[in-house]
């Protein structure tokens, strides 16, 4: 399995959908012919999803990437996560909301919606474009809330069950295959809508166990603020004490 989450195959799997369905996005009208439906949720490496951004452009393949707002991973406002969102839009692609309800369950009279609005407008400030669509993070432990409609808060609900009444669904959820690979339903005649859901973080140069791939991201984030840190310092000639010497 950790084999068919790399990078080139992630460009001969592209390459195959490429050849056989024409790619839309959420809120395009569906068609008669085979069409595929392409999205990416952003939960740890932004810098990966922008690896993909590339390739599909290169397949001149157009897809739909959802940042968080409120991530602990990373942050929409950080300027360089900022500057990878605007590069995704400047490729092609549209930016959407990947929205986590969890920070809104401390409440006692929790406002999604009114939440759900003001991430988007965020996103929107910061990505420099219009944001259309959210989908939802960690769907399965919101327990007794409801996210089923088509349409929240004027935006289009990318995980709403309806989606998948028109479509074959196929995700890397937690970097395994669900339900059937990807590769399969390419492959297969019968699969003409197709609604395709990626999570940048599995897509790495090497084959590696899913955690392993989680580890790289967050201990490449924990590096970067390290740098950021040692810069500054050297930068200001400020003392850095008891400073690690980078290998």
């Amino acid at each position: 399995m950790s084999q068919d989450f790399t990078i080139e195959r992630y460009r001969e799997i592209l390459s195959a959908a490429a050849r056989r369905f024409r790619f839309i996005r959420f809120g395009e009208v569906a068609g008669s012919g085979s069409e595929a439906l392409w999205r990416h949720d952003i939960d740890f490496s932004p810098q990966r999803a922008l690896d993909l951004a590339r390739i599909e452009r290169e397949s001149n393949v157009l897809s739909t990437f959802f940042f968080q707002v409120s991530s602990r991973y990373y942050s929409i406002l950080e300027p360089e996560t900022a500057g990878i969102a605007r590069q995704i839009v400047g490729l092609g692609h549209a930016v959407g909301l990947h929205f986590d309800a969890e920070v809104c369950l401390d409440r006692r009279d929790p406002d999604f919606e009114r939440r759900l609005i003001f991430e988007a407008r965020v996103l929107e400030e910061v990505a420099e474009t219009r944001v259309g669509a959210f989908s939802l993070h960690n769907p399965t432990t919101l327990a007794g809330v409801s996210f089923d409609g088509a349409e929240i808060a004027g935006l289009i609900n990318a995980s709403s069950p309806l989606w998948r009444e028109g479509f074959s669904y196929c995700s890397d959820s937690n970097g395994v295959w669900r339900y059937r690979s990807l590769a399969e339903m390419i492959a297969d005649p019968e699969v003409r809508k197709l609604y395709v859901l990626t999570h940048p973080e599995w897509w790495q140069a090497q084959p590696m166990p899913p955690r392993r791939r989680i580890q790289r991201c967050i201990i490449g984030r924990a590096r970067f603020c390290s740098r950021y840190y040692d810069a500054l310092l050297h930068t200001h000639e400020r003392p850095n004490i008891g400073a690690v010497k980078q290998e």
